[in-house]
């Protein structure tokens, strides 16, 4: 069973978490959100084709699960009790990517985009600045309990560094364009979960 369900759930969490977030924003505006393409920064080229490759190796390693199993990948046994939280874990990550990829709206991007849009700060942006990465992470952390093995285990490290690398990128950018509101928002909402990777708001004192 797991055989099956692991491939299809890795597509649905590739259509829901990419291609359709870029089709809903091209359907409404007009606009590629694939903003990593239009960055002509080359850290941000680096880390987008880095995020793209990755997934698309991750994909390729969902279609060869599927056709050769779990032995031939080298997946750890593990307990149904295991694979069953897993499961949970891996539903509750889809709902957030999902959620937050909704609530952003207009503003969704995939890359810091050159040009600015609005700030959200509502919804599932009022406990985490990054809802949608948190969501991406326990999605791809879910796999490691129900399908545990040398390349996943690698592969969720890579991910992450990367991520780390973007939301930081992202918040340099965030400050630039909104100033003092992003940072009172950054100063009172965590990075990934609430009230962890606050940043700290340095007054400058006046001049008399």
């Amino acid at each position: 069973m797991t055989n099956s369900l692991v491939p299809v759930s890795v597509l649905i969490f590739f259509l829901s978490g990419f291609v359709l977030p870029l089709v809903r924003l091209w359907l409404q505006t007009g606009t590629f959100a694939m903003a990593f393409s239009r960055n002509r920064d080359p850290i941000q080229k680096l880390v987008g084709a880095a995020i793209a490759f990755y997934m698309t190796a991750f994909c390729v390693w969902a279609i060869f699960y599927a056709v050769l199993g779990d032995s031939a990948l080298g997946v750890w046994e593990l307990p149904v009790t295991i694979q069953s939280i897993g499961w949970v874990v891996l539903s509750l990550g889809l709902g957030l990517t999902i959620t937050g990829q909704a609530q952003m709206g207009l503003s969704w991007r995939m890359g810091v985009d050159p040009q600015p849009t609005g700030l959200v700060t509502s919804g599932l942006f009022q406990f985490s600045r990054n809802p949608i990465y948190t969501g991406m992470l326990t999605t791809l952390g879910a796999y490691l309990l129900l399908t545990p093995c040398p390349w996943l285990v690698m592969g969720w490290c890579q991910f992450t560094l990367l991520i780390s690398l973007q939301t930081r990128y992202e918040e340099a950018a965030l400050i630039k364009v909104h100033g003092d509101r992003y940072l009172q928002y950054a100063a009172t909402v965590g990075r990934f979960f609430p009230n962890i990777g606050t940043l700290e708001v340095v007054e400058t004192p006046s001049v008399i």
